[in-house]
């Protein structure tokens, strides 16, 4: 990327100096609705918690090249300390089956059949590792958060997605290439 099309980056964007605040290059896509491809899962700890990661790769639109994250919690209390809502937690385990049977990978039952979210979010990042690459289409809603009102609640709805075509090779163009004798050294190389 050139300096040009990082300047070009921020006019997109809506950015305006004359307001004092800098571009924001990881500033939350908007909430609307994005073929997005799971780019990354990840089963990762923070200080004392742990939680499963989602990352979705916008790849299509305004937005393409672009990375949502999404922390769907199984934690049995909040971090605080008091019992998470059981809503929070069926919530984001139909999410996660959702996800999953929208990318043709069913999460088994036996991913929550454990007594700590930890060994619940390992099973989920195993299984989830076989969506990698696969699309869907996510739309985010963003609902009031009172307690923080600079940073709304987002919310989000997966749905079936047209898959990318795999190429059919059916005749290897390498088949009658039997390599070569040529030995290099590091005398050959330039550095």
């Amino acid at each position: 990327m050139s300096l040009l099309d990082a300047l070009n980056e921020v006019k997109k964007s809506g950015f305006d100096p004359k307001k004092g605040k800098e571009y924001n290059a990881y500033a939350p896509i908007p909430a609307g609705t994005y073929k997005a491809s799971l780019d990354g899962v990840t089963h990762n700890a923070k200080g004392d918690r742990d939680f499963l990661m989602l990352n979705f790769l916008v790849i299509e639109g305004k937005y393409e090249g672009k990375t949502e994250s999404v922390f769907p919690t199984l934690a049995q209390v909040t971090s605080k300390g008091n019992p998470m809502p059981q809503f929070v937690i069926a919530r984001n385990i139909s999410m996660l089956q959702v996800i999953g049977e929208m990318t043709d990978t069913p999460i088994p039952d036996s991913c929550f059949d454990h007594d700590s979210e930890t060994d619940a979010y390992e099973d989920l990042a195993n299984v989830l590792q076989k969506a990698k690459g696969k699309v869907v289409m996510m739309t985010i809603k963003e609902t009031a958060n009172k307690k923080n009102p600079d940073h709304p609640f987002r919310n989000y709805e997966f749905a079936r997605a047209e898959q990318p075509k795999t190429l059919d090779v059916k005749d290897d163009p390498f088949k009658d290439n039997k390599g070569n004798d040529v030995n290099i050294s590091d005398d050959d190389l330039p550095f």
